[in-house]
């Protein structure tokens, strides 16, 4: 049914369960899952990989940071059995998964669900702006 997912990280805990899901159903139908983050350059945040999290400064180069977590997530997967490729992107996050989506052309994107409540809702969440814009369906999972 799907030969090509692709799942959205900012390698945070929430972000883990569509990652999670993600994987499950790439191994489940033979897909190849294509691993998206996109980063904010000089962007401050926690690098969170398997086994440890580590907060960085504004002067660390937060592509790098961005490629070592979608490149942890796609290792993980490899180790499922999985087909895994990474994209590491800068711009506006839904923008951007969408862009991949059609690049790639994918058959179902799968994000959390962080921001789909309160006003983050009312002001758009990245759920909601990649599920109404997406060339394909689109998995959003209860991660909180």
């Amino acid at each position: 049914m799907y030969k090509s997912v692709l799942v959205a990280t900012d390698g945070s805990e929430t972000a883990s369960e569509a990652v999670r899901v993600a994987t499950e159903l790439a191994k489940l139908f033979g897909a190849t899952l294509h691993v998206a983050n996109v980063y904010r350059s000089g962007q401050r945040g926690t690098l969170n990989v398997p086994g440890f999290s580590l907060g960085y400064p504004e002067g660390i180069d937060s592509g790098s940071v961005a490629q070592t977590q979608a490149e942890s997530v796609a290792s993980h997967a490899r180790t499922k059995g999985v087909k895994a490729h990474t994209h590491v992107v800068t711009g506006n996050v839904a923008e951007q998964i969408v862009a991949i989506a059609e690049k790639q052309h994918v058959d179902l994107v799968v994000v959390g669900n962080k921001g789909m409540r309160g006003l983050k809702r009312v002001l758009g969440s990245v759920p909601n702006a990649v599920a109404h814009t997406a060339p394909c369906a689109v998995l959003i999972v209860n991660t909180t």
